[in-house]
């Protein structure tokens, strides 16, 4: 397994944490605040960094040596694998190609390979919805595609 800090830090600090300020706070509610918190006093190099998020899960940015990975939190665990079954479903020998790698998943949390923002030219969205389409991809649009090692990749999709 790649990783093993980022992996031992959301099971044994984060998903306990979650836990207790639920119960603190006598919520339901995921605390995204309080994670984001944790995260930027261990990775103060992400500090900065905007934190995406949309309805089903939240993407905090992480720094290491070599790289840029993004840990999402999902609201539930179905929600994190899904994405998952997405990916292993996408024969391995062209997932890495046109979608970014998923190192893990453990419960609420998924890591995988961030990339940069960069504006997609129209025929390589055209080009990757239509291997989408053939491994039974949907919602393959511009923000869901980013730059990850100098090539176009899927970041963010759904099965059909």
């Amino acid at each position: 397994m790649r990783y093993k800090r980022i992996y031992g830090l959301t099971n044994k600090v984060i998903k306990p944490l979650i836990k207790e300020i639920k119960k603190a706070k006598n919520t339901q509610r995921m605390p995204y605040k309080e994670i984001k918190i944790i995260l930027d006093m261990l990775y103060p190099a992400t500090k900065h960094q905007n934190v995406g998020r949309g309805y089903f899960k939240h993407v905090f940015i992480i720094h290491t040596k070599k790289r840029r990975l993004a840990l999402k939190i999902g609201r539930g665990i179905k929600d994190m694998r899904k994405d998952a079954i997405t990916y292993q479903k996408i024969p391995s020998n062209v997932r890495n190609r046109y979608f970014a790698k998923i190192y893990w998943t453990s419960g609420l949390f998924m890591l995988q390979k961030y990339g940069k923002k960069a504006k997609v030219p129209k025929d390589e969205i055209d080009r990757l919805k239509e291997i989408g389409s053939k491994y039974g991809l949907k919602d393959i649009r511009e923000a869901n595609i980013m730059k990850v090692d100098g090539k176009f990749k899927i970041v963010d999709a759904e099965r059909k």
